[in-house]
């Protein structure tokens, strides 16, 4: 049989190198090669009306928007396509999404979108508005 004094040292060994073994593998997780990439990096996505502008739209604005509501609940305003929505002027629907002055704040009652998605939109309109 071990003395208890040897049992104590041999399980504050284990602690230890747990212990150390923890924090070995906690300093591998950060970033050592800089900053992580920014989560919103719009320059380097490829902004299409099916790939990006539309789920946006889809998520946001098509329940008062859509193609078969507007008319009712959208002020006429339809954006539930790429040929209706493209008619639309730049200054006219980001000023909207933006909540800028002067603009109805858009979506309606609730909170703006967000910055990435905001990037997003004057990025499609600045590229010329790609399906």
């Amino acid at each position: 049989m071990f003395p208890f004094s040897a049992i104590s040292s041999r399980l504050r060994l284990v602690a230890l190198g747990t212990a150390a073994s923890l924090v070995a593998v906690a300093a591998g997780c950060t970033y050592s090669h800089g900053d992580p990439a920014p989560a919103c990096d719009v320059a380097r996505e490829t902004i299409t009306y099916s790939a990006v502008v539309a789920p946006i739209f889809a998520a946001n604005c098509l329940r008062c928007h859509g193609s078969t509501v507007a008319n009712v609940i959208g002020g006429g305003n339809d954006f539930g396509s790429y040929a209706a929505l493209s008619r639309y002027p730049q200054n006219s629907l980001l000023g909207s999404v933006r909540h800028e002055a002067g603009y109805s704040p858009m979506p309606q009652n609730s909170s703006k979108l967000s910055d990435c998605d905001i990037k997003r939109l004057e990025a499609w309109y600045a590229q010329g508005k790609p399906q």
